[in-house]
C-alpha cells in the first residue's frame, strides 16, 4: 500500500516512548497534539529514500496539498 497516497490515521502526531528530538525540538515537537494527524508511508511525490510503512509524518486535516487518502479497514 505504498506510494500510491499518504494514508491518514487518527492517531495524534506525538513522540513515541522514550522520544529525544533530532536535530531539533522545532522540527517535530512543535507539532505535536490534537491539531496534528498523523500520515503514514507515501505518496507517487514522495523521495523513494523515505517511502515506507514506518515512515510518519505531521499533518493538519484541512490541507489538501499532502497527497493523502484513507485505507477502509475493520476488526474482525
Amino acid at each position: 500500500m505504498i506510494g500510491d497516497v499518504w494514508e491518514w490515521t487518527s492517531s495524534d502526531f506525538a513522540g513515541y516512548p522514550g522520544f529525544t528530538s533530532f536535530p531539533y525540538k522545532e522540527y517535530s515537537e512543535e507539532f505535536f497534539g490534537s491539531d496534528y494527524k498523523v500520515l503514514r508511508g507515501g505518496s507517487w511525490a514522495t523521495d523513494a529514500l523515505v517511502a515506507r510503512t514506518s515512515f510518519r509524518r505531521w499533518e493538519s486535516p484541512e490541507r489538501r496539498e499532502a497527497f493523502a487518502g484513507f485505507r477502509c479497514a475493520r476488526d474482525a
